[in-house]
């Protein structure tokens, strides 16, 4: 069958953040200076959702606890593979991905790249969207430059937001206090 005639692969990409506001990225297994983002097949049998929590646990070893929120981004990127990997040839052409947003709220300790038998990552770091930016691999941050665009709308949204949260907070205790 043309390459061109297979299906895209279905992928979920999260962009974990921390309580630091930064970001996860691994380092892959057999590919020292490969960056990237947690991601993985969307198998069919789970929701969206599901694959996002069972990718993360599987990659980073992390259990649902650690987890807070976690949100579908807007952003999608397709991308067709220069050399098929094993299991996709005659299968599918590339992937096609959703990004995800997902709060962890655990500490690096409850990160265990060796949790699963077949080790996606070799190591990690957190880092601001600039070092993601600079670190990722170069055919990763075209295809990341929408979903890093969201997470910065995001946490604009959330710094106004607590700042909002404060100055009631500070307007209720002068009032309180009859200032």
């Amino acid at each position: 069958m043309a390459l061109r005639k297979l299906p895209f692969r279905p992928n979920v990409c999260m962009l974990v953040y921390n309580q630091k506001g930064k970001l996860f990225l691994g380092e892959r297994c057999g590919e020292k200076g490969h960056w990237q983002f947690p991601q993985g097949g969307a198998e069919p049998r789970y929701t969206p959702r599901e694959n996002v929590l069972r990718e993360l646990r599987e990659e980073l070893g992390i259990k649902k606890k650690h987890l807070g929120s976690l949100k579908k981004l807007k952003a999608t990127h397709e991308y067709e593979w220069q050399s098929p990997p094993k299991y996709a040839v005659g299968k599918w052409r590339g992937q096609k991905q959703t990004f995800w947003l997902v709060e962890f709220t655990g500490s690096d300790t409850d990160i265990d790249l060796a949790s699963f038998k077949e080790p996606e990552f070799r190591a990690w770091k957190w880092c601001s969207v600039g070092e993601v930016r600079r670190c990722a691999a170069r055919h990763r941050v075209k295809g990341y430059e929408k979903p890093l665009k969201e997470f910065l709308e995001f946490k604009k949204a959330k710094k106004a937001g607590q700042k909002t949260s404060e100055n009631s907070l500070q307007k209720h205790k002068r009032t309180r206090a009859g200032i």
